[in-house]
């Protein structure tokens, strides 16, 4: 691969190895169709002797938000992130999960640059002066992906100050 061409999500996933599921994979029509209107993107999970990573994606969510969040997975897996645990929470009895802020902010970094290399991010800012929309249409990345990237290249400046004297005109 060239330093400007682009990972393929997906290809990565499978040299991972993990498997991708929907719900659609693993329930009922109806559970799976319940299971689109909650608000969630995805999580990995591994069972113990298999060296497969499972992914688990919402079919709801748009193909941009998929490959992120298929990334941000694969990233919490290559970086040795512990899973986090479920527990019942002692004020409400309820069910929940840990959250590890620093962690899930490592995922995100990581798979954003899986999906967008400084070199990509780069070339379309110095020199082919492109917006964020566009580079986001080329990669299937969200726009907010995208200017993440560009903000943490330090392209930002540069980026803001050719998109405004286009504003101009």
């Amino acid at each position: 691969m060239a330093a400007t061409d682009l990972l393929d999500p997906w290809r990565l996933a499978d040299l991972v190895p993990a498997h991708i599921f929907t719900p659609d994979d693993l329930v009922s029509p109806e559970l799976a169709s319940s299971l689109r209107t909650v608000n969630w993107d995805g999580f990995a999970f591994g069972f113990p002797n298999e060296v497969h990573l499972m992914i688990l994606l919402n079919p709801a969510r748009s193909p941009a938000r998929q490959q992120a969040t298929l990334l941000e997975e694969v990233s919490h897996h290559l970086l040795g992130h512990p899973p986090s645990r479920i527990f019942i929470d002692p004020q409400t009895g309820l069910r929940r999960r840990t959250y590890d802020r620093a962690q899930e902010a490592e995922a995100y970094e990581l798979g954003s640059m899986l999906l967008l290399p400084k070199e990509v991010v780069q070339e379309h800012v110095k020199s082919i002066r492109g917006t964020a929309e566009e580079l986001a249409n080329w990669c299937g990345a969200s726009v907010q992906v995208v200017e993440f990237r560009i903000k943490r290249c330090r392209l930002w400046n540069r980026y803001r100050s050719y998109m405004e004297g286009a504003a101009r005109r």
